[in-house]
């Protein structure tokens, strides 16, 4: 099983709208970029961790049914630690 088109144009509208190349995202993922490439050629075999790693850089949902959703930010789903007195 590949991973969709659809995917793949998501994943490189989140890279353009950062102004990455693919080689950048693949060096901040650390991953070649033929990896960068395949997926968004939707040519490549879906691995979640690779997945994972694309979503916390893009700040994109890459899996699911909130695929192309922006990511909330995790200082907003997170309590900071109450002050000590």
């Amino acid at each position: 099983m590949q991973v969709s088109l659809n995917l793949g144009k998501v994943i490189q509208q989140a890279r353009q709208a950062k102004e990455w190349t693919q080689k950048e995202l693949a060096t901040r993922v650390n991953e070649k970029m033929e990896v960068i490439r395949e997926y968004e050629n939707g040519k490549a075999v879906p691995n979640q961790s690779i997945l994972g790693k694309m979503e916390r850089c893009l700040s994109v949902k890459l899996r699911g049914k909130e695929i192309g959703q922006p990511m909330a930010p995790e200082t907003a789903t997170k309590k900071a630690p109450a002050a000590k007195k």
